[in-house]
């Protein structure tokens, strides 16, 4: 197995932890990974494969895969193919790679079973006893714009900061990883300026550090934070900026 590009095992995470100092992680784009669950007939938050391309993969044993999250350059040698969001079976001796991707930021590789990692190496878990889907999904197209909240501490902001936030569209900056999305654009002005003492985060989060350039918690960021967190992302639009490489311009919208 060659992991390529961040590639490694995820599952759902662990919610509910914050209070002991830990977040969700897991799964960045979390609808993708339980897409690819429910097409293999698996809970939906069993462990599969978060690549960014470059993953390669030979099967020992015969599996059943599907493909969700961002379309990629997909190459199966001693199998047959396998395309996006469709159960596929790979026979024991196949080779499966996922390529450069194709417009998004992370792919994912379920398999039936889900997986588990041992001192053996990745292994597919026992057949949950459940139907695969016989239907194709239907591939997510995503408009760049993220739907967000008012947050909690919008009135450390000048006026006007929440309209400008709203108003113009950010880049998605080079540095962005699983703890957060950096973005490039404006700088949203504070009125106030001194240190903000640490409080909680909550997945999807915009903090404003003093740059005043946002940054967008995602599955791995901080349980606390000591920037002023001007709008939080709704749920629904999660997987835009899981989803979103380096220089995608994004736009954020309210929540009416």
């Amino acid at each position: 197995m060659s992991w390529g590009v961040a590639g490694a095992v995820r599952d759902g995470g662990r919610p509910g932890l914050a209070h002991l100092g830990r977040s969700r992680g897991g799964a960045v784009d979390l609808d993708a990974l339980r897409l690819g669950n429910r097409l293999l007939g698996n809970d939906p938050d069993a462990a599969g494969i978060e690549t960014s391309g470059g993953l390669t993969v030979r099967t020992s044993v015969p599996v059943m895969v599907a493909i969700t999250g961002s379309p990629a350059d997909l190459t199966v040698v001693d199998g047959p193919p396998v395309g996006w969001g469709a159960p596929a079976v790979l026979p024991a001796g196949a080779m499966l790679r996922v390529g450069r991707l194709l417009g998004g930021a992370r792919t994912y590789v379920a398999v039936r079973g889900g997986l588990s990692v041992d001192d053996l190496g990745v292994r597919a878990g026992p057949d949950p006893g459940t139907p695969a889907s016989h239907e194709v999904a239907a591939p997510r197209v995503s408009d760049h714009v993220v739907r967000v909240w008012r947050g909690p501490r919008l009135d450390w902001f000048v006026p006007g900061a929440w309209e400008q936030l709203t108003a113009v569209s950010w880049e998605v900056r080079a540095d962005s990883d699983r703890v957060g999305v950096r973005l490039a654009g404006p700088r949203l002005e504070r009125a106030i300026s001194r240190e903000l003492p640490s409080e909680g985060l909550v997945e999807g989060s915009i903090q404003v550090p003093p740059d005043g350039q946002p940054i967008v918690m995602l599955a791995d960021h901080p349980v606390t934070g000591g920037y002023p967190v001007i709008a939080v992302v709704d749920p629904a639009s999660s997987w835009v900026l899981a989803q979103a490489p380096p220089g995608t311009r994004l736009r954020f919208r309210p929540v009416r």
